[in-house]
């Protein structure tokens, strides 16, 4: 006998911009300042039955500022923070490679390992299928937020249903290509209970 599931949805965050304050290259726990809301945000995502996902970027690494290990501390440390404000992260995928076309203008010693056009990398739609895959949801029944380009895109190829930009730092004026636009996390919440409430 065949157990059959309902679909899920699930809520796909990126980690800078949208989780802590992007000041570059974040590699350890003394340069987190989570943003505003995020805690209130992903709660009403757990009441809301959806699991909570970090898809990343992390070119860091193959710039050399920092290992896989370091990125792999701090998200330890960065789960430990949810879980102390009730929150469990579901999953987390990350991407370390590096566009060779950007490699001739990177001012670091390149880790070349790295080095290499990936779909894994957001714009590309590696992480976030995977991830979805992974945890059971259904991309289309999905929410995802990110302050970039790149994650909208993604998002876009992914096939995730509601495609949220945002902006906490200094909105820009453009638009991704995103279903909605908010510069607090006060917003988004209120955006997901519209939607799965």
């Amino acid at each position: 006998m065949i157990d059959c599931f309902a679909p899920r949805a699930g809520l796909f965050l990126d980690r800078d911009g949208v989780v802590n304050v992007d000041t570059g290259y974040v590699h350890h726990p003394d340069q987190i300042d989570f943003i505003p809301g995020i805690f209130d945000l992903c709660r009403t995502a757990v009441q809301l039955n959806l699991p909570i996902i970090i898809v990343t970027n992390q070119s860091g690494v193959a710039l050399g500022l920092y290992s896989q290990a370091d990125f792999h501390g701090l998200m330890c440390w960065i789960h430990d923070q949810f879980a102390n404000e009730g929150v469990g992260i579901a999953h987390v995928e990350h991407s370390p490679w590096y566009p060779p076309a950007l490699a001739e203008i990177a001012a670091t010693d390149l880790n070349w390992t790295w080095v290499r056009d990936s779909w894994w990398r957001k714009p590309g739609a590696g992480m976030v299928r995977r991830a979805a895959m992974i945890t059971g949801v259904d991309p289309a029944l999905s929410t995802m937020i990110g302050d970039r380009a790149g994650d909208v895109a993604a998002a876009r190829e992914a096939g995730i249903g509601t495609v949220i930009q945002f902006e906490h730092e200094a909105p820009r004026a453009t638009r991704h290509n995103a279903d909605q636009f908010c510069t607090q996390h006060e917003q988004v919440i209120e955006i997901l209970r519209q939607i799965y409430g």
